[in-house]
């Protein structure tokens, strides 16, 4: 019973240490303490020595992006179209789209209102010679856009159409 006291102290001390011996825990404290000071190193040490506090690093470019971002314009929706595009007379292939308009001006977009059938027209006639192969590629749906664009622009006082954009775009 002697021996078993003086033992005792020790295996106190090796329990206390022995979860430093099981490597996920130690691995797992590493990463903890190497987190903090790359923490506390960039918020005490690089962002000073850059004459950046933390909280306006977050918040001026989002203030910087309000001011040189313009101001959003009215959504004028032309509902959907569908069109016959250039194919084969003996499969005819169909394009269904969804455009809208922004239009800078709201009493210009009020005015537009008016104006639908005739816009749609123009982007019917715009989709009048095309195929299925400038529908499927990127460039042939920027090339629609910017045709559309131009000639709804002529349409609407200079300077009121933003954007020209398309919420459906399926071809079968």
């Amino acid at each position: 019973m002697a021996d078993e006291k003086p033992d005792a102290p020790e295996e106190k001390k090796a329990s206390k240490l022995a979860f430093l011996e099981n490597k996920t825990v130690l691995l797992g404290v590493i990463v903890v303490v190497q987190a903090l000071l790359a923490v506390g190193l960039t918020q005490f040490v690089i962002l000073p020595r850059m004459g950046v506090q933390s909280a306006a690093l977050v918040e001026e470019p989002v203030a910087e992006e309000e001011e040189l971002s313009p101001e959003a314009g009215t959504i004028v929706d032309l509902e959907e179209i569908i069109v016959t595009l250039d194919s084969d007379p003996r499969k005819p292939r169909h394009l269904l789209i969804k455009v809208a308009l922004e239009i800078r001006d709201p009493a210009v977009a009020e005015r537009t209102l008016g104006r639908i059938p005739q816009m749609r027209d123009v982007v019917i006639m715009a989709l009048a010679d095309k195929t299925v192969e400038d529908m499927s590629s990127h460039d042939g749906k920027r090339t629609l856009r910017d045709e559309i664009g131009r000639d709804i622009g002529a349409l609407l006082p200079e300077g009121s159409l933003m954007n020209v954009y398309f919420s459906d775009l399926v071809v079968q």
